[in-house]
């Protein structure tokens, strides 16, 4: 074989093996892009078997392959309890109900992708809480200081002669027995630890809360936790409302004679920028409690 053919067998060689390796590049898989975790996990609780959750997505989230979310929770004490349900969207309240009132959740929020792809989870733990918005029908009002025949203290869970628990209100003869109040005097309005209020016999409040935290909110259910409620900072004190223009929720910390401890939370309505409802002479202030009945349970409404 002269040299030209030689040459020509080897260019044309060359030239199949380079084909062949280009077909083989272009066949390989493109990297699938994955979703990252979800932030901002939050949970509050609606009532004594319902938990809502939320969520944001991560800012490198791509919204073009977004396809949706898994939701799944469990008995903390028990992961092969799990329930797994899908969630279309992020920002927004999502409800898991038919929860056990005497137990702590976990909840995991994963972000799924079209190609098939998911992110690792986000996780919260949080319980349910019980939620008392009415007492025997009726709403529950504290009373001005100077509406001295009505309550103006709040026992946040008290046994009844049938052995049921409610949410009590107090007049300041039972000042002993409360927990938390309002005290109007001086055309003030604070609301807080029993014994750190202006009533002749506050000290004598062997039962008054400890108070955390006043947000402001347009009900119980418009704010989220992202940590226990354990984790924030409460003392014997009251918070001044006089001039806040918008309602409140109020975290409270309740240490009973047993030193269990009970977490709750106080919602005080505020009505066309005044807390004070009524007629002069008989003016209140509206509430909604959230109360853990499970003691040490660091999870309640907010």
């Amino acid at each position: 074989m002269n040299l030209i053919k030689k040459l020509s067998l080897m260019t044309a060689l060359v030239a199949v093996m380079f084909a062949f390796n280009a077909c083989e590049e272009d066949t390989v898989a493109p990297v699938e892009d994955t979703p990252t975790a979800p932030i901002g996990l939050e949970a509050t609780s609606i009532n004594d078997s319902t938990v809502h959750i939320k969520w944001e997505d991560d800012g490198d989230i791509d919204l073009t392959q977004l396809k949706d979310y898994t939701v799944t929770y469990y008995p903390s004490s028990d992961e092969t309890m799990s329930t797994e349900v899908p969630a279309s969207k992020s920002g927004e309240a999502f409800e898991i109900s038919g929860l056990a009132k005497d137990k702590e959740y976990t909840f995991e929020v994963v972000t799924n992708y079209d190609n098939g792809n998911s992110s690792t989870a986000s996780k919260i733990k949080w319980a349910p809480a019980m939620r008392f918005e009415k007492v025997a029908g009726n709403t529950i009002k504290l009373y001005a200081s100077d509406v001295t025949d009505q309550g103006s203290g709040l026992a946040l869970y008290e046994e009844d002669a049938l052995g049921d628990f409610f949410p009590t209100v107090k007049t300041v003869l039972n000042i002993a027995d409360w927990n938390v109040g309002l005290d109007t005097k001086g055309g003030e309005i604070k609301f807080g630890s029993a014994s750190q209020l202006s009533y002749a016999n506050a000290s004598t409040a062997t039962e008054s809360a400890e108070v955390s935290d006043a947000v402001p909110a347009e009900s119980l259910n418009d704010v989220f936790d992202s940590q226990a409620l354990d984790n924030l900072n409460y003392s014997q004190d009251f918070h001044t409302l006089t001039n806040a223009t918008s309602s409140v929720v109020v975290y409270v910390k309740h240490t009973n004679a047993n030193s269990e401890v009970h977490y709750a939370k106080v919602f005080l309505k505020n009505v066309n920028g005044s807390f004070l409802q009524g007629a002069v002479g008989s003016q209140y202030v509206e509430v909604e409690i959230s109360y853990q009945v499970n003691a040490g349970f660091p999870y309640a409404k907010k």
